[in-house]
């Protein structure tokens, strides 16, 4: 059983074991095992973005692991005269390439998967755009396992500025007749690839607590007491790829040399919530637990804040979290966006490509209204007009509702009223005076209601004319649960 194998840059690119029979060989990768033929791996990974934005304007004969080397072992020992010729696709040949023969008597050595430095007579090397020819071969004394080529790189390989495009190799092995020894099959020696790339994660949809207090100053479950001033609205996770740059040095591995591949990242957060009055601030934390940044509601643009990155964070995942203050209502908000913008560091041309996700949003739960110009008692009497709220439950579980009651004029807050528990299918009749008294109000003027509850149904603003003995129903609307 013999090997064929093709390395460049000092690495192996992909493995199989071969018979005399096959008279092929594939592209291998070398791994840190002596145990090289049950290994199959990958082509080396480049960085794509070494090139250019507009394929051909910039590198085009940027080359290509100009310090690298290839080596054939081949299926067969070789003892006669022998060309090779490899071929690329994917690039073209650029430079001077050397070689050294390897022969297998020296098998207790390491120099080359168990070969030692064989010598060798002839050997003319051409290097062409298209191929490499090496001919008129021979061993000298000791048969060719083996050849590597020393120098090896490529040209015009701006297809690579694509992701997923390789740089192949293949030949063949010919006798002094031009008839077939055996064939190199092709074998990707490398494949570009992103340098950086992210995701974002839309966050759980916030359910606004209506019985928080004051009613939706917080998130949490309708109808219970339990409320939270911050709301994660969603995750981006950063990775970096181990890529290399155009000479196969600068490895791009998690925790080395990412800002040659990225300067910083920029994070664009547009959300309805930052205009809000309740929302205090958004803050960016890595998935440690460790905050990157904190910006305040008075640094927000509109309904957008961005924050600048470096890139030691690349590789990191992020928490975009929003914070209340806890005691201003928090109104319902649509899904916002979030925008991530890499810039290009030393090594690459152009910046990676960025991502763009959505936010979650924001949604009042629960039973939610407002009356305006409802009358207080004062004055009550034969001559005037009374308001009374009269609250439906229509739903499957009996709860109570919260009365926000301001004063009309100047919205300033008197308090909040609970009314008794409201049975399913039951209605619940409250007077003002009821609750004036309950909050200690001096009845003046009219006040602006907003109720709030944990139940399903809807509220009326009726108005009794106590000349007359006659009821209005002066609703807006009937707020009910979506």
């Amino acid at each position: 059983m013999k090997r064929q194998s093709l390395t460049i840059g000092g690495a192996l690119l992909a493995t199989t074991a071969l018979s005399t029979a096959a008279m092929a060989g594939t592209v291998i990768n070398l791994v840190a095992t002596t145990d090289v033929t049950t290994t199959v791996l990958t082509a080396q990974s480049l960085s794509s973005q070494i090139f250019g934005a507009t394929a051909g304007a910039t590198r085009e004969n940027l080359v290509i692991g100009g310090t690298g080397a290839a080596t054939v072992n081949f299926a067969n020992s070789f003892t006669t005269t022998f060309d090779v010729d490899l071929s690329v696709d994917g690039g073209k040949f650029t430079g001077t390439a050397g070689i050294q023969p390897f022969t297998a008597s020296g098998a207790a050595t390491t120099s080359l998967l168990g070969m030692s430095v064989g010598s060798y007579g002839g050997c003319t090397v051409q290097v062409l755009t298209e191929r490499i020819l090496i001919e008129d071969c021979v061993g000298s004394g000791d048969p060719i396992d083996a050849m590597s080529f020393s120098g090896l790189s490529f040209n015009q390989a701006n297809g690579l500025s694509t992701v997923g495009n390789s740089i192949s190799v293949s030949g063949v092995v010919r006798g002094q007749s031009n008839n077939t020894f055996e064939t190199i099959s092709s074998g990707k020696l490398v494949t570009s690839a992103n340098s950086a790339s992210a995701s974002v994660t839309v966050g759980t949809a916030a359910n606004i607590n209506n019985s928080a207090s004051p009613a939706f100053s917080g998130i949490g479950a309708s109808g219970t007491t339990t409320a939270t001033a911050s709301h994660s609205l969603g995750t981006v996770n950063v990775t970096v790829a181990a890529v290399v740059d155009h000479s196969f040095t600068a490895f791009a591995s998690a925790g080395t040399n990412r800002s040659t591949y990225v300067s910083d990242m920029e994070f664009a957060v547009t959300h309805g919530v930052l205009s809000d009055a309740a929302t205090t601030a958004v803050v960016l934390s890595k998935a440690s637990g460790s905050v990157i940044a904190s910006t305040r509601a008075s640094s927000f643009v509109g309904s957008t804040v961005s924050f600048d990155i470096g890139a030691a964070d690349v590789g990191t995942s992020f928490d975009i979290t929003v914070n209340f203050d806890g005691t201003t209502a928090i109104s319902a908000w649509g899904a916002g966006t979030l925008d991530l913008v890499f810039s290009a560091g030393s090594v690459n041309a152009q910046a990676p490509a960025g991502a763009s996700g959505t936010l979650a949003a924001l949604a009042r739960g629960g039973f939610s209204t407002e009356f305006n110009t409802m009358q207080s008692s004062e004055g009550t009497g034969a001559t005037f007009y009374q308001s009374l709220i009269r609250v439906t439950n229509n739903g499957t579980s009996a709860g109570t509702v919260t009365l926000a009651v301001r004063d009309d004029a100047d919205g300033s807050l008197y308090g909040n009223y609970t009314t008794a528990s409201i049975g399913v299918g039951s209605s619940l009749q409250i007077s003002m005076p009821t609750v004036e008294t309950a909050l200690g109000i001096t009845a003046a003027g009219q006040y602006r209601i907003s109720l709030s509850g944990s139940i399903s149904g809807y509220a009326q603003h009726v108005m009794f004319n106590s000349v007359n003995n006659t009821f209005v129903d002066l609703s807006g609307f009937r707020a009910a649960t979506p």
